[in-house]
């Protein structure tokens, strides 16, 4: 979304429609490289495709709805939480490097 808004110039909401039909085509081209390995749980993929669904749906609806007022907050919340996972993750290398420094 971010890539969208900065290279392409489009407004935050026009951004992230394109960044869900681009994460829409790259699940679909997931979805038919492992139905062709043989490899997926369908249980557990009709569940996951159904909470994805029902999260979508209540996630464009509430964006539309709230507009850039909610999602701006959310999206730097996210990365936020994001990156301090990443740090803190034992084996990343710039957590290993400042701890050696110390």
């Amino acid at each position: 979304m971010i890539s969208f808004m900065f290279f392409c110039g489009l407004d935050m909401m026009r951004a992230m429609s394109f960044t869900k039909l681009a994460n829409a085509s790259c699940n679909t081209g997931a979805l038919f490289i492992f139905i062709t390995k043989g490899v997926i749980i369908w249980p557990l993929a009709l569940a996951m495709a159904i909470a994805s669904f029902v999260g979508a749906q209540l996630g464009a609806r509430c964006a539309v709805k709230v507009g850039p007022r909610l999602i701006r907050p959310m999206l730097i919340l996210v990365c936020c939480v994001l990156a301090i996972k990443l740090i803190s993750a034992e084996d990343n290398p710039l957590r290993v490097t400042i701890l050696n420094l110390l």
